[in-house]
């Protein structure tokens, strides 16, 4: 199966600062993202005459459209706009404020120091031949990295940025990249053509040795990274290499490596990507300080922290748990005194204590009862009161099953909770919606002296047929004489909502009311559903 091993990124137009035009054009040629995008070749074409008559295409308008669609492609690519489920292109936040106006050169440049490596467009259906799946990487402040360097004399040429840079697959891979090009550096040019063939042969490309081609195809992207990082002020043009060389500003300098640490690659992209659009496109104003910016913590201290989260890697919000609860869990395997101060430490949000492996594990859990259990302990954080595999209360269970999870909110209102482990899509059968209304709804009738009003079906990944949520409360109603109310959601999107109440410090009590408000018998397979469907403002 062919994948992209090689940095890749669309370039219509190499110069950023055309990126603000390119998204007023779009604007008005969907009529302010009105228009459906998805398929529409007159909103494609009108893109597309509309960017040649600005002069920022050549002078010819395609039968379908594909100029338009290659620019949309980069706006999406720099995270300026996103195609939600329906089709329509919606801008984000950063976009907003370019159209109005709003710190343009400091919005776009945000975008391309934060553009990685894999994003929303490239994990999209939309673009073809994927990343192989090893790449974490922010290219642009890595280039940047490698071309400021003092171990390579501040500067790196073109052939190494294709070689050596453009290969590099995470952000922590800076020092095997810094020792590869002082050895291509020293090679003679035998040894040179064998560390080329070899590098384009391990990469998927068939190696010509004593041929430029290999080189060839891959220089027009070089070239437009070199003009990405030069914009944002960081490297300069190096006439004498052929590539970059770094900046000698210490001030300057110290002002990027903050904004590689308030912005770190996004993790997002791995369980929701719509939501990491939104994230990611946020502007340069929009910013809440994140636990620890604000200054490097001292080596002990990090070591500390990192042993805290590894204790509490089971828990979804360890913030929200209460400092006793803290204290056992890290008395496992600090001294007692220690374990209070990390938790008062973590109550008082000095450090995030929440950490990927939650989410990561969460989501790709090979033990569907363990995936019950994380479901739980989610839903548990929402305020809820959960209680595992309960025995029916009727005789009507004629599937002989207990319910995954039954959730109770005030002790007076029931939730029965399906979690489904599906490593794909999760179909809401017939039988399975059968099995809802006949028999777990049924059969918790009069549990602890309620009956169920609602039930959930989390979901690993996403599902499909929204149809039999309204045909399970026909069939509650029916049979049982209840009104109930359902869902589908996703296990990230709940994730997600759990996250951004505890980011939000919002109540414990008020948490349920929020859950409740999305029983409206339809899927959430983004946390931007969940939050357009709370009227929560991302």
């Amino acid at each position: 199966m062919n994948e992209r091993n090689f940095w890749f990124v669309g370039r219509p137009l190499r110069d950023p600062q055309y990126h603000a035009d390119g998204l007023r054009i779009l604007q008005k040629a969907t009529d302010d993202f009105t228009q459906k995008w998805r398929g529409n070749r007159d909103v494609q074409r009108k893109y597309e005459s509309l960017l040649s008559k600005a002069g920022m295409k050549k002078d010819h308008i395609s039968v379908t459209g594909s100029g338009g669609r290659t620019w949309a492609a980069m706006l999406k690519t720099f995270v300026y706009v996103y195609e939600d489920k329906e089709g329509y292109l919606k801008p984000t936040k950063v976009a907003r404020a370019i159209l109005k106006g709003q710190k343009v050169p400091e919005n776009v440049r945000k975008q391309v120091l934060t553009f990685q490596i894999p994003n929303s467009y490239f994990v999209s259906s939309s673009f073809r031949t994927k990343f192989n799946k090893k790449f974490r990487i922010q290219p642009v402040m890595f280039l940047i990295r490698l071309a400021n360097d003092p171990r390579l004399d501040k500067y790196i040429t073109k052939d190494e940025i294709i070689l050596f840079a453009m290969t590099a697959t995470k952000n922590d891979e800076l020092d095997e990249k810094v020792s590869q090009i002082l050895a291509y550096r020293k090679a003679d040019d035998d040894e040179k053509r064998a560390i080329e063939a070899r590098i384009f042969s391990a990469n998927g490309d068939i190696s010509r040795v004593d041929s430029r081609k290999d080189f060839s195809k891959y220089a027009d992207v070089a070239t437009t990274f070199t003009i990405l990082c030069r914009f944002t002020g960081y490297t300069l043009a190096d006439h004498e290499h052929h590539g970059l060389k770094g900046i000698n500003d210490p001030k300057l300098w110290k002002e990027f490596e903050f904004f590689c640490v308030r912005y770190p690659f996004n993790r997002r992209i791995d369980t929701d990507p719509m939501f990491y659009a939104l994230n990611a496109g946020l502007d340069v104003d929009t910013y809440k300080a994140q636990y620890g910016v604000s200054g490097k913590v001292a080596s002990r201290t990090r070591k500390r922290n990192i042993k805290a989260q590894q204790l509490l890697k089971d828990y979804p919000q360890p913030e929200d748990l209460t400092v006793q609860e803290l204290t056992s869990i890290l008395g496992k395997e600090f001294i007692s005194s220690e374990a209070q101060k990390i938790a008062e430490d973590i109550k008082a949000r000095k450090f995030k204590a929440a950490s990927d492996s939650f989410i990561d594990a969460y989501l790709h859990e090979d033990d569907n009862l363990e995936f019950e259990r994380k479901t739980a302990r989610v839903l548990r954080g929402m305020g809820l009161i959960t209680e595992m595999h309960p025995n029916p209360t009727t005789a009507f269970n004629n599937a002989n099953e207990n319910i995954d999870v039954m959730a109770e909110v005030a002790g007076d209102t029931l939730i029965l909770v399906d979690a489904k482990n599906y490593s794909k899509n999760f179909n809401l059968s017939a039988a399975l919606r059968n099995v809802m209304a006949n028999s777990y709804i049924a059969g918790y009738m009069g549990y602890d002296g309620f009956n169920p009003k609602y039930y959930c079906y989390v979901t690993a990944n996403t599902s499909s047929n929204e149809k039999n949520l309204l045909k399970i409360n026909e069939l509650a109603q029916k049979n049982s004489h209840i009104e109930v109310h359902g869902m589908m959601i996703s296990a990230s999107a709940l994730y997600w909502l759990l996250n951004y109440c505890s980011e939000n410090e919002i109540p414990e009590e008020e948490r349920p009311g929020m859950f409740l408000k999305l029983f409206q018998d339809r899927s959430y397979e983004s946390f931007v559903q969940v939050a357009e469907a709370l009227g929560i403002s991302l």
